[in-house]
């Protein structure tokens, strides 16, 4: 029986690129930073070190893994974070220029708002009510 999802992968152009811009503009944590290989370097982070789910960066290495940095999914909310406090994130990841995608409204069960990661991933943030 599936019982959780342990990782979710983002390709990316550059992973310390990528690993700056998400431990700094939205907080996250390293978990996970080891070379095992001249051509493997596994990368995760999580919004707090101990999250059951954490997001490898991996970067893009063929044409076809390029065409995705950005786009994984197709224009769509990659993954929906929850906050314990919408406002507060939002202004700090606004100070931190993170591109928002307005501010936080009323949405079923809650509030939300869209931001985008350095390459354009779409995602949400959301607080219950």
């Amino acid at each position: 029986m599936i019982t959780k999802v342990v990782q979710i992968t983002i390709l990316v152009k550059d992973l310390d690129e990528a690993k700056t811009f998400y431990v700094e503009k939205l907080g996250f944590s390293v978990c996970a930073d080891q070379v095992f290989s001249s051509d493997w370097r596994y990368l995760t982070i999580a919004p707090q070190k101990d999250n059951a789910t954490v997001f490898e960066l991996v970067k893009a290495e063929t044409p076809e893994q390029e065409k995705l940095i950005g786009n994984q999914s197709a224009g769509q909310v990659l993954v929906m974070f929850e906050s314990d406090n919408i406002q507060k994130d939002f202004e700090i990841m606004k100070e931190k220029g993170v591109v928002l995608h307005g501010e936080p409204i009323p949405v079923p069960g809650g509030k939300g708002v869209g931001f985008e990661d350095l390459y354009g991933n779409q995602f949400d943030l959301y607080q219950s009510d």
